[in-house]
């Protein structure tokens, strides 16, 4: 078995190395058993490895030739799993600048309180917060009470059995009103 020649690796290290350095690692691979064990498996890969893979290669080649549908569905699969893959990128890339945002708005508000607490004080703060709560409460309040009287108006029109709103889909002729839309 003959031994598999490293004078390539040699010959590009003599440009980086000294020739002192490359004549010791000349000389400590000489004598390891690196150039036996790389005849080794160049022989293992080419008589026995080479031809199991070609034989492979050809056998799949064939089977993909006799069967264009195999091969339309593994494409098929193959576009899905990349637009898949796409797709979680761009939800992470998403996720991460809304992430990035909502915590500078966090960090941006508090540093607005604190700053507000240390101009004005911790008194005046307190009550700028009570006005400004109090008055974004009466702004729901006032919302909330929209909400309960259209509610309520849509009830009774219901209960009433007038067309539109809150009867859902009826058809114009004989309709049977929530049955469905068949």
């Amino acid at each position: 078995m003959d031994t598999v020649s490293l004078d390539w690796a040699f010959d590009y290290l003599s440009d980086m190395l000294p020739p002192s350095t490359l004549h010791t690692l000349r000389a400590a691979i000489s004598t390891s058993p690196l150039p036996t064990l790389l005849t080794y498996l160049h022989t293992l890969t080419t008589t026995t490895l080479l031809p199991l893979l070609t034989t492979l290669a050809s056998q799949v080649a064939t089977l993909l030739s006799s069967s264009p549908t195999l091969v339309a569905a593994a494409t098929t699969l193959l576009l899905f799993l990349v637009l898949y893959r796409l797709l979680r990128l761009l939800q992470r890339i998403l996720l991460f600048w809304t992430r990035l945002l909502f915590r500078l708005l966090f960090y941006a508000a508090a540093g607005l309180i604190a700053s507000a607490v240390w101009q004005r004080g911790v008194e005046r703060t307190a009550q700028d917060l009570m006005v400004f709560g109090s008055r974004v409460g009466g702004w729901v309040m006032m919302v909330v009470g929209i909400w309960v009287r259209e509610y309520e108006k849509a009830q009774e029109m219901q209960a009433q059995g007038q067309p539109g709103q809150g009867r859902g889909y009826q058809r114009q002729q004989g309709g049977r009103g929530r049955d469905g839309w068949r």
